[in-house]
């Protein structure tokens, strides 16, 4: 007699999870000339000094910038480094999402040159 081959089903294996997608942050609203010009530190703007600043910050879920930190700033005594933190507050991003909702945590770190308004 033939020899009996009995298929054994397979076992279901759990699929592998699906990897989360992560879109990157992109600008919603940056300052304006007008917003740079208000924020330009007084001391350098008599001096006719312009300047640059780096800041880090966390985007929120709303697209906000939060704890915002100065990486570098050049002259270092003019206050770019603090005019950038307070402006800062008007940036607006598409914030970070994962799997099409919004969530905290995008980082993001923006360059600003500050030219001595005329």
């Amino acid at each position: 007699a033939p020899p009996v081959i009995s298929a054994v089903p397979p076992v279901p294996t759990n699929p592998p999870a699906r990897a989360s997608v992560i879109t990157r942050p992109d600008w919603a609203r940056k300052p304006s000339g007008d917003d740079m010009a208000r924020y330009y530190p007084d001391r350098a703007q008599r001096m006719e000094v312009s300047g640059r600043a780096t800041i880090s910050c966390t985007v929120t879920a709303k697209g906000t910038l939060e704890s915002c930190s100065v990486v570098s700033e050049n002259p270092a005594d003019m206050g770019f480094g603090d005019a950038a933190l307070r402006l800062s507050r008007l940036f607006r991003m598409k914030p970070k999402t994962l799997d099409g909702a919004p969530v905290d945590g995008g980082q993001v770190t923006v360059p600003l040159v500050f030219q001595v308004p005329q």
